[in-house]
């Protein structure tokens, strides 16, 4: 300013988050995954015995809510991946509504193409927009072959990477001119 003050401004965004609805096997791979790249996990399951610190000693936050609620106790911003890894057909539903709703930047669910179709016809019934529903990431992660948990997790935090930081996934090999 003119009479000798300064003015220091510094931009804060929310750190990338990856918020798991489901506290099963594969979240639990996720979550490894995702801490070694530096990335926060925030976990719900409506059940306490697969959310809670013992399960998932590495998460962030932690809460027990029903699927159509589980997004509530949780800071969502467009820094947010949503993974939808619950138990069944029904949750799923319950959960990617919400996850369709929120204002994250990324969401995926996974499940076969099948299921992901049956739900999809469900969120537009209740008012999901087409073109929100064609940013889901279903069936989700990279196509890499993944068979066990951790390897799974691997290919969905890859793709949760390539969203965050807009890029293609494609293989970075050089081209045979």
């Amino acid at each position: 300013t003119d009479d000798g003050d300064y003015l220091y401004v510094e931009g804060f965004t929310s750190p990338p988050t990856v918020v798991l609805m489901g506290g099963g096997h594969l979240s639990r791979a996720i979550t490894t995954v995702a801490v070694q790249v530096g990335l926060r996990v925030f976990v719900m399951d409506d059940r306490p015995e697969f959310a809670n610190t013992e399960r998932f000693p590495e998460a962030d936050l932690i809460a027990v809510s029903s699927y159509d609620k589980g997004l509530e106790p949780f800071p969502i911003s467009g820094n947010t991946a949503i993974v939808v890894v619950t138990r069944g057909h029904r949750y799923d539903d319950m959960a990617l509504e919400a996850a369709a709703r929120s204002s994250a930047n990324y969401v995926g669910l996974i499940g076969s193409k099948r299921k992901v179709l049956l739900i999809y016809q469900r969120l537009l019934k209740r008012g999901i927009g087409l073109g929100r529903i064609k940013e889901i990431h279903a069936p989700i992660g990279l196509d890499i072959g993944g068979r066990t948990p951790e390897e799974i997790a691997v290919s969905i935090v890859a793709e949760i990477l390539m969203s965050f930081y807009g890029m293609t996934g494609r293989p970075m090999k050089l081209e045979a001119e």
